[in-house]
């Protein structure tokens, strides 16, 4: 025979069957707070990561700049440095046979070897 439950027993399963499923629902609650925190933890991350990268690449363009100008300033002192006469302060031997120097490798740079003098350049020869 089939025992059929009595009105106590009917009423314990009730409430254990309302504790489950109040579990269940506060579980649901805790999951969608917890995915609602995730969610903004998540953006909070995502904000910090775009400030960082704003701020390296306003930095990386700082740097930049203050190389560009570095580097101008060396290469105008370069230029400059290129500008002023290069035999200054040299005796008359000595200008001499830079100026036969530089005319020989003119030449040679033009085609005019056969003319030059092929002691230019070793410490002989040059105008006396």
């Amino acid at each position: 025979m089939i025992k059929q439950s009595s009105d106590a027993d009917l009423e314990r399963i009730d409430v254990a069957f309302n504790r489950a499923l109040a579990a269940e629902s506060s579980a649901r609650e805790s999951v969608a707070a917890c995915r609602i925190e995730a969610d903004r933890l998540l953006a909070d991350a995502e904000d910090h990561a775009r400030r960082l990268v704003e701020r390296t690449d306003r930095r990386l363009l700082a740097i930049q700049r203050i190389a560009d100008t570095s580097l101008q300033h060396a290469l105008s002192e370069l230029i400059d440095r290129s500008a002023e006469p290069v035999g200054d302060g040299l005796d008359a031997s000595a200008d001499a046979r830079l100026n036969a120097a530089v005319t020989a490798l003119a030449d040679e740079m033009i085609g005019a070897v056969a003319d030059a003098d092929p002691a230019i350049g070793r410490g002989e020869g040059g105008p006396p």
